[in-house]
């Protein structure tokens, strides 16, 4: 008798249910049982102890880094599930994976590329469905249209938002994804999620890494070139309609322009962005039905993943040409090439509190033309509209830093910081003795601190609906914010201090990490509150040129 066809379980439920985490590793499992094609590879284990499952698909065995590199694949990282609420990637990735290695879909593709998918990074978050998690909110732009029997919650099990986690690594999750991720070093990477906001007629939203655009050129300009192709692609092949990601600029008006997300780099495109590697974010329109959302993230994942094979040799290109630049920037460091590391403006709340905007601007005549609906019906929240209109407005999605440095050939780090180091596959050694170094050095001005949203939550128990965002859920992570000033000396740095070089494939990282003012660094994130003192100097410095062994004490 013929096996029967393997189904998720949305599949198998017209789409009235989502898989349970048991459920994607059960057909995870099963599909490896039935093709040579896949094989399921554990990376880690989730905050409540679930196992974080990569499905790796490709020919001729190739299912290592080693072998990849060696067969000379392409690799292609997909990631699903990161927000437990915004389901459809994890649905499409278990379907996908059937149908490109069950099925002659795959045939060409699999032969170019090693395909890493990871169709539910966030298992706890996942399984704590419920019919009230994301529920469709049109007065507050909140929400999408769910499957009936429910979704999961935005955060982990432990209340960690992931996608705001990429520098500062909290959640076990981000460190197991980060060393799989160091381990493939993909050429290309996709980010699966769900978005509400503003009124429109597109299928998805897509985006690329910002910020630093001009440092790391070669790459932001190939990668918002393949983005473009393949939402064209998607349009012929499939039928979707597609834009660049935002929002409208004054909610109600589209007028007033289009305007995507921030550039911080704890979004994990950014963040792959400051590594420059090519990586692209699907959002898929929380306000058009279930089916229909599966339907289009498939078509661009599919089509992302042809390109890949397509377009093979311009994806290695492009990806070591920026690779060896960053490299270069750390052996020969230039005083001219700016490393943005803060691109918020700070502002006072009514209360005199702290609060920082990340704004666009628009470059030239950068013009959007969106697809959406007359201004009655945006204003009144309808979707969809009474009647389809294109708006031509601009286009707000350049980035200007309100805060730069140059690349030092190295750092000198506390030891306490060698973990965090190691989380990022940052190389670095240990002093043996004392050493004496030209650094540049910063003075502690001012110290502050600031409540970071939607970056930590407290978890409700099984079963209970997540706070919606625009209920302003309490205040739960919050961020260091100093103000320094710089000064260069020579001085004596003892054993066991770490010195950082740059010249590394995480270079341009590695500057974004451990600059005081950076907006998304060590410091930003707490993690030196104790060794931080107002009038004295931080705890890292900037290496100018190592100078003569310490001074010998008679």
């Amino acid at each position: 008798m013929p096996t029967p066809k393997l189904l998720t379980r949305a599949e198998a439920t017209d789409y009235q249910e989502t898989s349970r985490s048991a459920d994607v590793v059960a057909f995870v499992d099963a599909l490896c049982a039935q093709t040579k094609l896949a094989k399921r590879v554990d990376f880690g284990q989730s905050g409540e102890g679930q196992p974080l499952m990569a499905l790796i698909l490709s020919d001729r065995n190739c299912f290592t880094p080693e072998l990849a590199k060696k067969q000379k694949k392409i690799v292609v990282m997909v990631e699903a599930n990161i927000h437990a609420g915004e389901v459809e990637g994890k649905e499409t990735l278990q379907a996908l994976a059937r149908d490109l290695t069950l099925t002659s879909l795959g045939k060409k593709i699999l032969d170019r590329l090693c395909l890493v998918f990871v169709p539910n990074f966030n298992p706890d978050g996942n399984d704590r469905i419920s019919k009230g998690n994301r529920a469709l909110d049109l007065k507050n732009l909140e929400g999408q249209v769910n499957p009936p029997g429910g979704v999961g919650m935005r955060y982990t099990g432990e209340g960690w938002n992931l996608n705001r986690d990429n520098m500062k690594q909290e959640a076990p999750e981000t460190r197991a994804l980060a060393k799989l991720y160091q381990a493939w070093w993909p050429h290309l990477f996709v980010d699966c999620h769900t978005t509400d906001g503003s009124i429109h007629g597109f299928d998805l939203t897509f985006d690329i890494p910002h910020g630093n655009a001009e440092l790391l050129h070669t790459s932001r300009d190939y990668n918002r070139e393949l983005a473009e192709r393949v939402s064209a692609a998607v349009k012929k092949k499939h039928g979707f309609d597609s834009f660049w990601y935002g929002n409208f600029l004054k909610e109600g008006d589209p007028t007033s322009g289009w305007h995507t997300y921030p550039a911080l780099p704890r979004f994990g495109s950014h963040f792959r962005g400051l590594l420059g590697r090519l990586d692209v974010l699907l959002e898929t329109y929380s306000y058009i039905d279930f089916p229909r959302r599966c339907a289009v993230i498939r078509a661009w994942v599919l089509e992302l993943i042809r390109d890949a094979a397509r377009y093979a040799k311009d994806y290695r290109r492009v990806t070591e040409f920026e690779e060896a630049a960053i490299i270069a920037r750390g052996k020969s460091p230039d005083a001219k090439e700016w490393v943005g590391i803060n691109f918020g403006v700070a502002q006072r709340d009514a209360e005199g509190a702290l609060v920082f905007d990340y704004p666009a601007y628009v470059l030239g005549k950068d013009i959007a033309a969106i697809n959406s609906f007359d201004e009655a019906s945006i204003q009144a929240r309808r979707y969809p509209g009474k009647r389809k209109k294109v708006y031509k407005t601009p286009h707000y999605r350049t980035f200007v830093p309100t805060q730069s440095v140059s690349t030092p050939s190295a750092y000198l780090v506390p030891a306490s910081l060698a973990s965090r180091l190691e989380g990022h596959g940052i190389r670095f050694e240990k002093l043996a003795k004392a050493q004496r170094f030209q650094v540049d050095s910063y003075r502690i001005a001012r110290r502050e601190q600031t409540f970071s949203p939607d970056v930590a939550a407290n978890v409700p128990p099984p079963g209970q609906d997540e706070v919606p965002l625009s209920q302003k859920p309490k205040p739960v992570r919050f961020e260091t914010i100093l103000t320094v000033a710089p000064e260069r000396s020579e001085r004596e740095f003892p054993a066991g201090t770490l010195k950082v070089p740059t010249d590394q494939r995480t270079g341009t990282l590695i500057t974004y990490l451990l600059e005081p003012h950076s907006d998304d660094g060590f410091c930003r994130w707490q993690f030196l509150d104790d060794s931080l003192t107002v009038g004295e100097l931080y705890p890292i410095h900037r290496v100018v040129e190592a100078t003569r062994p310490p001074l010998k004490v008679e």
